[in-house]
């Protein structure tokens, strides 16, 4: 078999091959499933833990970005933390590639939707997530994580009537 290779059993590397761990496979899903429970339930202290202390974030195709856990969990709180804001992540579809024994990248599709009455306001897009993983003390942690918008709608929460639909670059106001 060739570098690069895939069979059952394999992840091909341009250098190497090894086995595929299902169980670092299951272990990151699990972590990326706790990270979208966690943000929804507004528990950031506790979603602060599943991340590496350098880890970086890139939020709303990049315009939001964090470096270190506890800057990460400070823009969580803020931006997210009214009790009065409900939030929605789902995140499904995982690609995982694992790297060396303790490194992997992931990518998973988001749909979410933000409510914030206060404002008659909500938010409902998809995007791809793109991650990066690091086994620390044996046990997986987000070292990166960040989204690119593939589209969003604005919607006036009160008449469900869309002001604005941005995709591709692009806004579109109604």
């Amino acid at each position: 078999m060739s570098a690069g290779a895939t069979a059952a059993g394999l992840v091909g590397a341009s250098v190497h091959c090894r086995p595929v761990e299902s169980s670092d496979i299951e272990s990151i899903c699990q972590l990326k499933y706790a990270y979208f429970r966690l943000l929804d339930l507004k528990r950031f202290t506790e979603l602060g833990e599943l991340l590496t202390e350098d880890a970086t974030t890139a939020y709303q195709s990049g315009e939001l970005r964090q470096s270190g856990r506890a800057a990460v969990v400070a823009f969580l709180q803020e931006s997210l933390g009214d009790s009065d804001i409900i939030t929605m992540h789902n995140g499904h579809h995982p690609e995982i590639e694992l790297g060396d024994d303790d490194t992997a990248n992931g990518r998973w599709y988001l749909e979410d939707r933000v409510i914030v009455p206060a404002h008659d306001f909500e938010i409902h897009g998809t995007a791809l997530y793109e991650d990066r993983y690091t086994k620390v003390e044996g046990s997986w942690k987000i070292s990166h994580t960040g989204y690119e918008r593939i589209y969003e709608e604005h919607i006036r929460y009160s008449s469900g009537a869309v002001r604005s639909i941005r995709a591709g670059g692009q806004t579109t106001t109604f």
